[in-house]
């Protein structure tokens, strides 16, 4: 196959996906499609055959790095008012501005504007758990950035943010995303 074939076969197949999610998608229903491109299973067998790819004795080499520590007059997520189920996550209420963080170290999949959650960002964290903020104001860093524990990711205005856990697929109970919230580093 010649090389303009085969760019032009892989947009037909690449408008093809996007006509498929569009028109599965119109009775307001996550498109299956679309969750397989976004799950991050994908993005994991990336990183793990670019790992295998490199050199065993492999060193990266450290630059240090002064950072400024976070502002403890800030509040974080674990200060929430009230918490509600919302769609398939919870809703969670604050008083004052807040800074979501990472809770360790993991990649962004998604940045942008959903139709239930407004600005949205998904974090697949390390640890597997593949974490939605929702209704955030700003994001810190775009899709398909590597974020350490502690990382400034999104702020949130007051007013409520929409929280999704998914844990080995599963998504979690809102009593289980109380605990998470709690256990998040500082």
């Amino acid at each position: 196959m010649k090389s303009a074939q085969k760019w032009i076969f892989a947009c037909i197949f690449t408008v093809g996906i996007i006509a498929i999610i569009q028109i599965q998608e119109q009775k307001g229903e996550t498109s299956q499609l679309r969750t397989l491109f976004t799950q991050g299973k994908d993005i994991q067998m990336v990183r793990e055959f670019v790992l295998a790819k490199l050199p065993r004795d492999y060193q990266p080499e450290l630059i240090p790095v002064a950072a400024t520590p976070k502002d403890p007059m800030i509040p974080t997520m674990a200060t929430y008012e009230s918490m509600q189920p919302y769609e398939q996550g919870v809703l969670v209420s604050y008083n004052t501005p807040i800074q979501v963080t990472a809770r360790e170290d993991g990649i962004i999949l998604f940045t942008g504007h959903t139709r239930h959650t407004g600005k949205t960002m998904t974090v697949l964290y390390d640890g597997g758990d593949i974490v939605t903020y929702g209704f955030v104001e700003n994001f810190s860093n775009l899709p398909y950035t590597a974020v350490a524990a502690n990382d400034l990711i999104a702020e949130v205005k007051p007013g409520s943010m929409f929280v999704k856990i998914e844990r080995g697929g599963i998504t979690l109970e809102p009593s289980a995303v109380t605990e998470w919230m709690t256990d998040v580093l500082y």
